[in-house]
């Protein structure tokens, strides 16, 4: 190792030293963390997607430590999601001016430049504010969690987290989890409890309890994001669901059935773990309106906690993992928070890879005493309640400012204006939001509510944003929306299928393109068609006619079209979070 004197650690000397455990989250050796604390100089700790070690999966994190005498008071430098160790070196060298970047650049490459922010000098205080965010309560400073942190700027951000006073723990006996195992979909299969569907079952769930969640069903806010199709072998083989057209009533296919004793089936199901008055024994958790996430993460990933609010009768894998709360407000107040882009930098900072009970209690969930509360209330609802399945829950926590609300982006004709005036306390389809456009804008909206609420500043969300949300940002770069909100082009590879392919052949969809002035064009055409190289070739007023396969609803496949309005244009996120800060910085309601 190398002497704690050493101003630059010249750690090309060193790369080959063995794969080590990650000090951020080995939860063995935190009887030790003080003894490490003490002794610790350096802790650079490295993701292998440069391959520098060829035989190891790329995603393996391991670090290089550099220990001293002990000191009395802990005192260290730390790096994390590094890839390469000249980025150590340049970064000691470097004079702290200009942007710190991300972990990937413009170009959508690993970012291996140096910057002096990078380096984050971590001391008991420091240690002291991740005690408090990332272990239980009452742990000592010199036992918490290192968590990764990008940037020696984010470090404020945790600071200002730590002070938060409403925590998801705090809910004690007011929520519980489903147990990890919850249905292992190899066990759960061997046992009998559920069965995987043939290919030659086409059929959708026409009940609730038919449903098995599985993880590509949900996504952020939105617990039908996509659906599988009849032959399903891999998380690939599900197609994004429109939610402009999707029935009242809809539910997707699933790719297990529960067994056909319904009956075994709700005693095999997990309880909560409370027992309401006037019954004799706890209920299942699918009696519930629960919060569920996936359980695999990834801090490089385009959002790391993605959850929604899924309705009673469902049940779901292992690939997922689900909160259930005594009171389905308190439901509702936990997913506006964990939907926001600060929540999901406090996940991404731990740099874990797996969603578990530790990391969910630890969550931060809005106090019902912010004047935000109802705002973020009424945003995440319409995100989730998406079909008359969530009747119950919308009645139950509808209030009448959720029709006095109104977007931060009052002039914006792609937002539909009129929606918020026609909220009603019984469901309908037009209490849920749909387009594309209009949904990213509420998420926008939660995560600037949310931040406020912190009260970290809006250059502490932007610069979360830049930092930690590298694929979110190539996403939004290369994602155009019609007149309407509609999705007309995007790159994001979560969304395949959705609008126009980006060149059109002989295999892409049969599409019209007929100008204001009535001239029509038929073929195979793309996104390159309309826009390429920075230059239109369609007049606004466009319209673009497509027809595509759709094996998404009960009694397909069939051919259904989508049409797209030009003009087109692309959101900035960094745009809109500065107009929505001010729209409610300046908000009296």
């Amino acid at each position: 190792f190398h002497s704690e004197n050493s101003n630059t650690p010249g750690l090309r000397r060193t790369v080959k030293n063995r794969l080590d455990f990650h000090l951020s989250y080995c939860s063995n050796l935190s009887n030790h963390f003080s003894a490490i604390y003490e002794r610790l100089r350096r802790h650079f700790q490295f993701v292998n997607e440069a391959h520098l070690f060829a035989e190891v999966h790329n995603l393996t994190k391991y670090s290089i430590n550099v220990y001293g005498p002990r000191h009395l008071n802990p005192s260290f430098d730390q790096m994390a999601n590094l890839f390469v160790p000249a980025t150590v070196d340049a970064s000691y060298q470097h004079d702290g001016t200009g942007p710190v970047g991300g972990y990937k650049d413009e170009c959508n490459q690993w970012n291996t430049k140096g910057h002096r922010d990078r380096i984050v000098h971590v001391d008991e205080a420091a240690l002291a504010t991740f005690a408090k965010l990332y272990d239980e309560p009452d742990t000592p400073p010199r036992r918490a969690r290192l968590p990764a942190l990008h940037a020696g700027a984010l470090s404020s951000v945790l600071s200002k987290f730590s002070r938060h006073h409403s925590r998801l723990a705090d809910l004690k006996g007011q929520y519980c989890l489903t147990p990890s195992t919850c249905w292992n979909e190899k066990n759960a299969q061997d046992d009998g409890t559920i069965i995987r569907r043939s290919v030659s079952n086409s059929s959708f769930c026409v009940i609730t309890r038919d449903w098995v969640l599985s993880g590509p069903h949900f996504f952020l806010a939105n617990p039908f994001n996509k659906s599988p199709r009849t032959r399903c072998a891999s998380n690939k083989a599900y197609d994004n669901l429109n939610l402009e057209t999707l029935p009242d009533d809809y539910l997707p296919r699933s790719n297990y059935l529960p067994m056909a004793d319904r009956i075994e089936y709700l005693h095999r199901t997990p309880r909560v773990s409370w027992v309401n008055a006037g019954n004799s024994e706890a209920k299942p958790v699918s009696e519930y309106f629960r919060l569920v996430f996936r359980k695999m993460i990834g801090p490089s990933s385009e959002r790391t906690l993605a959850g929604c609010i899924i309705p009673p009768g469902v049940t779901h894998t292992n690939g997922a993992i689900s909160v259930i709360f005594k009171s389905n407000l308190n439901a509702v107040r936990a997913a506006a928070f964990l939907s926001s882009v600060p929540m999901d930098f406090l996940l991404k900072s731990t740099g874990k890879v797996n969603l578990y009970e530790d990391s969910i209690s630890s969550f931060l969930i809005g106090s019902t005493e912010s004047k935000s509360f109802l705002k973020t209330i009424c945003r995440i609802s319409i995100l989730n309640c998406l079909t008359n399945h969530y009747s119950p829950l919308w009645e139950e926590v509808y209030d009448l400012d959720f029709a006095d609300q109104f977007w931060s982006q009052p002039d914006n004709p792609r937002l539909p204006q009129e929606f918020w005036q026609n909220l009603t306390s019984t469901w309908t389809r037009h209490c849920a939001l749909r387009s594309d456009y209009a949904r990213r804008m509420a998420l926008i909206e939660i995560d600037v509510l949310v931040a406020q609420e912190l009260e970290i500043t809006l250059d502490e969300l932007l610069l979360v944003y830049r930092v930690q949300f590298p694929v979110m940002q190539g996403y939004e770069r290369d994602t155009w929306y019609d007149i309407k909100g509609r999705t007309a082009f995007t790159a994001s590879k979560g969304l395949v299928g959705v609008g126009l392919p980006r060149k059109g052949g002989s295999t892409t969809p049969l599409t019209r393109i007929r100008t204001p002035e009535g001239k029509i064009r038929e073929g195979n055409f793309g996104w390159e068609d309309l826009y390429k190289d920075g230059n239109w070739m369609v007049p606004d007023g466009t319209v673009i006619t497509e027809w595509v396969t759709d094996d998404t609803l009960p009694g397909g496949p069939c051919t259904v079209e989508r049409t797209y309005i030009a003009p087109f244009a692309r959101a900035n996120r960094e745009e809109d979070y500065r107009t929505a800060w001010a729209f409610f910085e300046n908000s009296t309601g």
